[in-house]
């Protein structure tokens, strides 16, 4: 869920997954599982993709840090 809003994002501000996933030092494929529930998104993961997309950590999870982002 955390992954499909990220990538609905990426999508609507312009930006591609390869950049975003240069920008945190991961590789695109990696960056590409998260963003579709392949993968799961640990928190730091989520704080650095935050972080590159310059927005708050609530913007995707509704003003807490679900399951979901956590893995559990």
């Amino acid at each position: 869920m955390i992954g499909k809003l990220i990538k609905q994002y990426l999508k609507d501000n312009g930006l591609s997954q390869r950049f975003i996933a240069k920008k945190i030092g991961m590789t695109p494929k990696t960056l590409n599982a998260m963003l579709n529930d392949k993968r799961g998104i640990s928190v730091e993961e989520y704080f650095k993709i935050c972080g590159a997309l310059g927005v708050d950590a609530n913007t995707f999870c509704n003003g807490r840090i679900s399951h979901d982002i956590a893995g559990d």
